[in-house]
C-alpha cells in the first residue's frame, strides 16, 4: 500500500517524464530536459528512503504523510492548468494549508511583487514563520512564507525541501508566462503588422532554388492565383516576357551573393493582363553564409507606370511642340526684320529727299514712324531672345565680375551722361550660360539706369552665400515700384509706364525670371516709391568655383 501510494506521488510529480527504476522495484519519474528534473527526481529518491524508514511507523501516522506529499504534488499539476497568477497562488495557498494540517494555525502566505496571496486566518501576530525565495536565475519574483503559531514546531528537510520546490516552480512557472506574455504581445504585434502589409504589400517567401513556399493575401489578389496554385511554383507562373535574360540573370546573380535586389518588374496575371511592381528582394543567410531563403516584398506600381508612360509622352510632345514653336518664333523674327528694315530705309528716303517738300507736322509724322519701326524692331529681338531662353545650353564657367565690367565699359558713355556712381563687390564664378547670365545683368544694370529720377543715379552689385544659394542683388536709388506690381513686372510686355515716359519693350524682366528659373534659382524685388529698388536673384551653391576681386 505504502509503496502504490508514494507510486501515485511520482506521477503526479511529472506530465510527460519517463518512469526509471531505483533498483528496489519501485518506480519514479523524471524528465532530463526539465530545468525541475534534477530536484523533482532527488525529491522523489528522498520519499523512497523516507518511505523506507516509515515501514516500522504506524499505518495512520504513514498515511497521513504520504497524503500530505500527495497534496504538494497536486501543486505541479495545477501550475500546468491554470495561467492566471492570482488563481495558481490561491491554489498553492489551499495546498499548503491542506498539507501543514498537522498544525492548528499554519498560515501560508506568497508575496509577489507587491501582491500577497493568504489566506483569512493571516495575521501580523504570528511571528513564527519559515520562508523560501521565488526566483530563478535571471530574477527574484518575491517569497512563500509559512507562518504558524506552535513554537515547538519543527520542520522536517523533505517538508523544507518541498517549500523550495513549490518555490522554484512557481518562480519558473512566472518566468515561462512572462515570456509566453510576451510572445503573445509579439505575436499580436506580428499579426498587425502582417494585417497592414496584406492590404498594400505583396509579399512572398521561397527556398534557395525560388520554388514559392508562402505568400500573401495580396499576392493572390493581384496575381489572380489562388494559394494552392501557387505554392511549389517559381516565379516563371507569372513571368510577363517583358524583361531580358541579363536582367534575370543579373537578379539571381545578385541575390545568390546575398545582396539585396531592388528593380521594378513587368509580370503577367493568371487572366493574361499586365501590372507592374516595385520589388525588393531580401536573401534570409544561414549559419554558413549561403541563402536559404529569399524574402521578395513588392508593391504594385501599375497606375503610377501608367501615368509615367503618359507623362514621357507628353514631354516628348511637349518638345517637339516647344521646337516648333522656335521655328516660328525664328521665322517670325527674322523674316520680320526685312520689312521693318525696308519700311524705315523708304520713311527716311521719303525724309531726305522731300523734306524741303514737306511741312513741319509731316516731317513729325515721318520721325514718329521711323521710331516706331525701330521700337518694332527692338520688340521682335527681346522676343526673340525670351522665347531662346528655355533652348539647351550647356554649362560652363562665367565669372560674373568680368560680365559686369563688361556691361559697364558698353554702358561707360551712358554712366558718364548720367553721372551715375556705380559701385559692386566681389561675385562668384558659377557654372551657368554665358550669354543668358549676360542678358539677365545687361536687363538689371539697364533698368536701373533707365528708371531714374532727378539726382545722380547710385548703382550698387553684391552677392552672398545664404541657404545652400548665391543671392545676387542690385540695389539703387530710382523710382522705385508699388507693391502691387512687384510681381506683374516680371511677366511679358507688361508695362508701368508708357513710352513716352520710358522706352523699352516690357520684356526685359520677363528674360530675367526665365534665365534665373533656368539656373534653378528665383527672382524677385523689394521697392519703395520714390526711394529706390532692389532686385534679387540666386544661383545654386553647387555652381560655386571661387571669387574674384574687383
Amino acid at each position: 500500500m505504502h509503496i502504490q501510494l508514494f507510486h501515485s506521488v511520482g506521477v503526479r510529480l511529472s506530465y510527460e517524464e519517463d518512469f526509471m527504476s531505483d533498483g528496489r522495484g519501485t518506480s519514479y519519474t523524471t524528465r532530463k530536459d526539465s530545468k525541475l528534473s534534477t530536484k523533482r527526481a532527488k525529491l522523489v529518491r528522498e520519499l523512497i528512503v523516507y518511505q523506507t524508514s516509515l515501514e516500522t511507523q504506524p499505518e495512520e501516522l504513514l498515511h497521513d504523510k504520504i497524503e500530505k506529499f500527495a497534496s504538494l504534488y497536486e501543486i505541479c499539476h495545477d501550475m500546468t492548468l491554470f495561467q492566471s497568477v492570482e488563481e495558481l497562488c490561491k491554489r498553492i495557498v489551499e495546498h499548503v494549508v491542506s498539507a501543514m494540517h498537522h498544525s492548528n494555525v499554519a498560515v501560508p502566505l506568497i508575496e509577489i511583487d507587491d501582491r500577497r496571496f493568504t489566506t483569512d486566518q493571516y495575521n501580523e501576530d504570528l511571528s513564527n514563520v519559515i520562508s523560501v525565495k521565488i526566483n530563478t536565475e535571471k530574477k527574484k519574483y518575491g517569497q512563500l512564507f509559512v507562518f504558524y503559531e506552535d513554537n515547538n514546531l519543527r520542520f522536517s528537510p523533505i517538508e523544507k525541501s518541498f517549500l523550495n520546490i513549490i518555490a522554484n516552480d512557481l518562480g519558473i512557472w512566472l518566468e515561462h508566462k512572462q515570456q509566453s506574455d510576451a510572445r503573445k504581445v509579439l505575436l499580436e504585434e506580428s499579426k498587425k503588422i502582417e494585417r497592414s502589409l496584406d492590404s498594400h504589400t505583396i509579399i512572398a517567401v521561397t527556398d534557395k532554388f525560388g520554388i514559392i513556399t508562402r505568400v500573401n493575401k495580396k499576392f493572390c489578389e493581384i496575381s489572380q492565383y489562388s494559394i494552392e496554385e501557387l505554392m511549389g511554383q517559381d516565379h516563371r507562373i507569372i513571368n510577363s516576357g517583358h524583361h531580358s535574360k541579363d536582367f534575370i540573370h543579373n537578379l539571381w546573380e545578385t541575390i545568390k551573393e546575398g545582396n539585396i535586389w531592388q528593380e521594378t518588374i513587368k509580370n503577367r496575371a493568371k487572366d493574361g493582363s499586365c501590372y507592374w511592381v516595385d520589388t525588393t528582394i531580401v536573401p534570409l543567410i544561414d549559419k554558413a553564409g549561403k541563402p536559404y531563403q529569399y524574402v521578395a516584398i513588392t508593391n504594385e506600381i501599375t497606375k503610377h507606370k501608367l501615368l509615367e508612360q503618359q507623362m514621357a509622352s507628353q514631354v516628348v510632345k511637349l518638345t517637339n511642340s516647344n521646337e516648333e514653336l522656335k521655328q516660328i518664333a525664328y521665322v517670325i523674327t527674322h523674316d520680320s526684320q526685312e520689312p521693318l528694315r525696308a519700311i524705315v530705309g523708304f520713311i527716311q528716303l521719303l525724309e531726305k529727299y522731300c523734306n524741303e517738300r514737306l511741312d513741319e507736322h509731316a516731317n513729325e509724322l515721318i520721325m514718329h514712324a521711323v521710331a516706331g519701326s525701330k521700337r518694332m524692331q527692338i520688340f521682335i529681338n527681346d522676343l526673340f531672345d525670351y522665347a531662346n531662353v528655355d533652348a539647351d545650353q550647356s554649362l560652363v564657367t562665367v565669372n560674373c565680375t568680368t560680365i559686369v565690367e563688361n556691361i559697364l565699359t558698353d554702358y561707360a558713355v551712358i554712366i558718364k551722361e548720367n553721372n551715375a556712381i556705380f559701385t559692386y563687390d566681389a561675385l562668384p564664378i558659377v557654372r551657368g550660360v554665358h550669354l543668358y547670365l549676360t542678358q539677365l545683368f545687361t536687363n538689371l544694370i539697364r533698368n536701373a539706369l533707365k528708371f531714374q529720377r532727378e539726382q545722380p543715379p547710385k548703382i550698387h552689385i553684391s552677392a552672398a552665400l545664404k541657404a545652400n544659394a548665391w543671392t545676387f542683388f542690385i540695389a539703387d536709388n530710382g523710382i522705385g515700384i508699388e507693391a502691387q506690381y512687384t510681381d506683374r513686372i516680371f511677366k511679358a510686355c507688361q508695362r508701368l509706364h508708357s513710352p513716352k515716359e520710358y522706352s523699352g519693350t516690357g520684356i526685359g524682366l520677363a528674360i530675367c525670371k526665365k534665365v534665373v528659373e533656368y539656373h534653378g534659382g528665383e527672382i524677385w524685388v523689394e521697392s519703395i516709391p520714390n526711394q529706390g529698388s532692389t532686385f534679387y536673384f540666386t544661383i545654386p551653391e553647387n555652381n560655386l568655383k571661387g571669387i574674384v576681386q574687383p
